[in-house]
């Protein structure tokens, strides 16, 4: 099937409206590339008939065929290893020590990994909570892991917790590996007591739900790349408006608060980077 200029570009604003990202001009080869399955299974005979298909219903099987296609699933366990050694060493132990010191009837730690895609950066958390314990850092039981992704085939995935030998050698130690997985086959599943650490939930990170709690530590690292300059900004006021006093946030090493730095304060710590939100704000 053969991909108009035009099509493609409308195409490209239903991707945006949809998931928010970018496609540029340049793209036009992995939206042909990506498309032309979700075209066939509907019945669509060209990139024509599957605009119009989209454009007559605004959600449903369609819809949610174009977000699995289009959408990015890179991930890994522990990326960037200095990163999670930040989050072990210095992140959780301020997190734990302002939840013993608050006022507050709450009594857990929140953490919220947003767009986790297959799950590895959200159980990389959990190992991380998990060896944490008897070191000045939160206690396993006072902590829950929230995992969420647009993409509901991802999280089918995170939640079975069943990984390649080629994604377990993508970041997970030896010693890591004894502890915290189990040999299935020819994959390694994420132990179960661990797994019970880490709820998912589909969830589109530009309408947020309204259940949705307050977290002290979120992790949006290497999402808002793919987004324009006007989505960016309103993921961080989202991000903003969804973080405890006192809590703290964790991008992408080449993503910035996008306008909204005089908000929060900035913590170097090693390597990286984390904003943390004032107590009073």
């Amino acid at each position: 099937m053969e991909l108009t200029q035009q099509t493609f570009e409308e195409l490209s604003r239903i991707i945006h409206r949809a998931t928010g990202l970018v496609v540029g001009k340049d793209k036009s080869y992995l939206v042909k590339h990506r498309l032309e399955g979700v075209a066939k299974n509907f019945g669509c005979t060209s990139y024509e008939a599957l605009t119009r298909e989209l454009r007559a219903v605004s959600s449903g099987r369609l819809h949610d065929a174009l977000i699995e296609a289009i959408t990015t699933k890179e991930t890994s366990f522990f990326r960037d290893h200095w990163f999670f050694e930040a989050i072990q060493t210095f992140i959780l132990p301020q997190c734990a020590a302002m939840l013993a010191g608050s006022r507050s009837t709450r009594q857990r730690l929140r953490i919220w990994s947003a767009a986790a895609a297959t799950g590895q950066e959200a159980y990389s958390l959990a190992m991380v909570v998990r060896e944490m314990q008897g070191a000045p850092g939160p206690p396993e039981s006072q902590v829950a892991i929230f995992a969420s992704d647009i993409s509901t085939d991802a999280l089918a995935w995170a939640r079975e917790g069943n990984y390649t030998e080629r994604e377990i050698h993508r970041g997970v130690s030896e010693s890591r590996l004894r502890r915290h997985f189990r040999h299935a086959g020819d994959h390694w599943r994420i132990d179960d007591s661990l797994k019970q650490l880490v709820q998912f939930r589909r969830m589109d990170l530009l309408h947020l739900p309204a259940d949705l709690p307050l977290f002290d530590l979120i992790l949006c690292r290497n999402v808002m790349i793919y987004f324009d300059e006007k989505t960016r900004l309103r993921l961080c006021r989202h991000l903003y408006e969804q973080m405890a006093p006192g809590g703290w946030l964790a991008l992408g090493s080449a993503e910035s608060l996008y306008g909204l730095e005089d908000r929060f304060e900035m913590v170097r710590h090693g390597r990286g980077v984390f904003y943390r939100k004032p107590m009073k704000s």
